[in-house]
């Protein structure tokens, strides 16, 4: 729990503070993270992808509603679910494919008296589909933040310190520790690459990807994410 905690803290930072320069496509970032846990001896379960964007079209019901109908006539949503609060307004689109699935979220709210718009596309699976990005490209306007994990599992519950383990999953993507979370069960570390340039600002430091893993009972999960993990773990 004191691991999600983190992590979710994280994912709240790196919305405020991410920042984009020369960004690779995320479909690279992908491929090599399956490369290296597959190197590392561990079997990859499923890969998820998130892109997020804020738009400042939004002041009303009526133009929340204009941006809806516009995804729908891109052909990239339909069959919005809307749902109210007392924050505002969040329309979720959810399609299922062969080998993944993707799920389009519009939030509009008011914050400090300001309209606060997200765009937000999720996609889980286990293979990839070049279709994902051309759909991304007709989402969004400009160039999102963008947040690639790896969820992999080893054969047998690997024995000793999980450390070590997140330490060559790291050298093989050539990154640099920065901070680690250790307890008997499970580790986490964020790191820095240079092959990478997305980055967060993480106590005047660059960080752009994190390790987990967890020890269970009879096996030990890995997730790898970049610039952090943002699935539950």
């Amino acid at each position: 729990m004191q691991l999600l905690a983190v992590m979710l803290v994280g994912v709240l930072a790196c919305f405020l503070g991410y920042t984009r320069i020369e960004a690779q496509e995320p479909v690279e970032k992908l491929e090599k993270m399956i490369a290296v846990v597959e190197a590392n001896g561990a079997t990859v379960e499923q890969w998820s992808w998130l892109a997020k964007e804020e738009l400042d079209s939004v002041q009303d019901v009526h133009t929340f509603y204009k941006l809806l109908d516009s995804l729908v006539e891109k052909k990239v949503a339909a069959d919005w679910k809307v749902e109210q609060s007392p924050e505002g307004y969040k329309a979720i689109a959810v399609k299922k494919f062969t080998h993944y699935q993707e799920r389009l979220v519009v939030t509009w709210a008011k914050e400090n008296t300001k309209d606060k718009t997200f765009v937000t596309y999720e996609v889980k699976g286990t293979e990839w589909d070049d279709a994902i990005l051309k759909k991304m490209h007709k989402i969004f306007r400009q160039n999102p933040a963008t947040f690639t994990c790896v969820q992999a599992v080893f054969d047998d519950k690997i024995e000793g310190v999980l450390q070590n383990k997140a330490a060559e999953i790291l050298e093989d993507l050539s990154a640099k520790p920065i901070e680690s979370l250790e307890e008997i069960a499970f580790v986490s570390v964020s790191a820095y690459t240079e092959e990478w340039k997305d980055a967060l600002a993480v106590n005047r430091q660059k960080m752009n990807v994190q390790v987990a893993l967890r020890n269970t009972d009879n096996k030990t999960t890995v997730v790898v994410g970049t610039p952090i993990i943002t699935s539950e773990y």
